[in-house]
């Protein structure tokens, strides 16, 4: 295993794991955000049985890559925000 495939699983971990740690501590409100989430997303399979597999097909791989999109964009947001932290500590002297 490359170096880099070791650094973009501990990263996932990382996120996964920070995950966890705010819907385990959020707000209600934003509680409230993830059970209607839940819901629509019950909502939505139904929906999906309806259609006909070629349109299940279509719709399904339109979720698929934008979930991937957003999961990609959150990994470079993390990495960027270490940089971003990495960054401002030399130039207050901490590094």
């Amino acid at each position: 295993m490359e170096k880099k495939e070791i650094y973009d699983m501990v990263i996932q971990e990382l996120i996964e794991k920070a995950l966890s740690v705010r819907r385990e501590t959020c707000s209600s409100d934003e509680k409230q955000f993830y059970e209607t989430l839940k819901e629509k997303s019950e909502r939505t399979r139904g929906v999906l049985k309806q259609l006909s597999e070629e349109e299940y097909q279509i719709v399904d791989g339109y979720m698929v890559t934008t979930n991937l999109i957003a999961q990609k964009e959150c990994e470079y947001l993390y990495v960027q925000g270490a940089k971003d932290c990495v960054e401002l500590l030399k130039k207050l002297g901490v590094l």
